[in-house]
């Protein structure tokens, strides 16, 4: 069974991650750095700059806030477009890009903006393109690639770059503030940027020519209990098939979920009567979880089938949301963000290793950029739901449960996620 890469013939896509094993390690720690550089710190410690930006420039807060909801939607919603361009240039040139703009908009907000409008389109619209573009997409697209046998291992690694470097963020970029000003991290967030276009440059490689980073037309079939398939999917195929449907309605209810907290969740702890300090601390909590989840998930991934974990940890974040209602005490704190932050990060590993592992590495750039696409505009619009639903009945906590029954039903959904029919017949 041959792969080909833009029309040329090679070796089977396992044969050629067995055929450069140090390389294949080495490119998932080049992944990590861009994804830690271009996604964590642009929207955790980006948060901490434009405090201080916003102050220092007086910037109306609605203008500000129509900013960031550029850059929240420039993060999703270009997701077919960033498929389309790994599947039509492959992977190495589409992040180069991202990083590019990533750059060029820190760089600008550094040394250029001084108005709203400005800064809604260096932060809104050049670096939530690059976080698109240099993000999660292309990366896990070049995972399913090579990681054929250790698919969910390598993509637990590539998501903890966002655990951990929204861990870090935030301190590091206010210790620049302290010791500088704003526009300093600004500086900074160009320069890793900069670090991680090098990263790509040198560590992507292109062999005769061709991106290495492209699809495979052929994949292998593997044996064991995780089902990997051997089709070549194309997204047409993959969207008649149920388990498609269920994945997607399991996508839609964790992006719900999680903005629904990063975006209303302090203000409701807030107004039950938590303290400022302890909000945050159920943040850091969460995050926290979250790297457990992700890595827990990832360890048991290519041994046990990824639906079967994505029940678990739906139903964690189920049980989060109906606990973070109305939390009781600074224990509840805990109750409700552990099993939270531990089902959002098993969650992200799943859905990538199901998306791999049943449609394969040429359907994948498509499928999970329609996926992103469709999650991001629902999540969006969840955001805005539950702030006009507070203003008129001055509480989050409907809200809450009908996010809670949605990831009730979404646990049935991937539950039933069972590999195509036909697909693993054939295997």
């Amino acid at each position: 069974m041959t792969l080909e890469v833009h029309g040329m013939v090679g070796r089977p896509a396992l044969d050629v991650a067995r055929s450069a094993p140090g390389y294949r390690w080495r490119l998932l720690a080049a992944l990590w750095f861009v994804v830690a550089v271009v996604v964590a710190l642009p929207s955790v410690g980006g948060g901490v700059l434009n405090a201080h930006m916003v102050q220092e420039l007086q910037m109306d807060r609605g203008v500000y806030g129509l900013a960031f909801g550029v850059f929240v939607m420039m993060m999703g919603v270009p997701g077919p477009l960033v498929a389309a361009a790994v599947r039509r240039f492959g992977v190495r040139p589409v992040m180069l890009t991202g990083c590019a703009m990533v750059l060029a908009g820190a760089l600008l907000i550094a040394t250029v903006v001084q108005h709203g409008w400005q800064f809604a389109l260096c932060f809104g619209v050049l670096i939530g393109g690059g976080v698109a573009t240099a993000g999660v997409l292309p990366a896990q697209a070049a995972v399913t690639y090579w990681f054929h046998d250790k698919r969910a291992l390598a993509v637990s690694i590539v998501l903890s770059a966002v655990d951990i470097g929204g861990i870090v963020a935030a301190p590091a970029l206010e210790g620049v503030v302290a010791g500088h000003d704003w526009r300093s991290g600004w500086m900074l967030i160009a320069a890793l940027a900069g670090v991680g276009l090098l990263a790509i440059t040198f560590t992507l490689r292109r062999d005769g020519g061709q991106d290495v980073g492209a699809p495979p037309i052929h994949e292998r079939p593997t044996q064991g209990r995780v089902h990997k398939t051997h089709r070549a999917w194309t997204f047409r195929q993959a969207v008649r098939t149920p388990a498609f449907w269920c994945i997607a309605v399991f996508s839609t209810a964790v992006g719900i979920d999680w903005i629904l907290f990063m975006a209303h969740g302090v203000i409701h702890l807030r107004d039950v009567g938590y303290t400022a300090e302890q909000a945050a601390r159920a943040v850091a909590v969460m995050v926290s979880a979250s790297l457990v989840g992700n890595l827990a998930a990832g360890a048991l991934g290519d041994r046990i089938p990824p639906h079967r974990i994505g029940v678990v940890a739906m139903a964690l974040m189920a049980v989060g949301l109906v606990l973070a209602a109305h939390p009781q005490g600074s224990d509840g704190l805990w109750f409700f963000a552990l099993p939270m932050g531990l089902g959002y990060g098993a969650s992200q590993v799943c859905l990538m290793a199901m998306l791999g592992n049943y449609f394969g590495a040429r359907a994948f750039p498509a499928v999970f950029g329609a996926l992103l696409a469709a999650g991001t505009a629902a999540a969006a619009a969840l955001a805005a739901g539950a702030g006009v639903t507070f203003e008129a009945i001055h509480t989050y906590g409907p809200v809450f449960y009908v996010c809670a029954a949605l990831s009730v039903f979404a646990t049935v959904a991937i539950a039933l996620a069972s590999p195509p029919r036909g697909d693993a017949a054939a295997q």
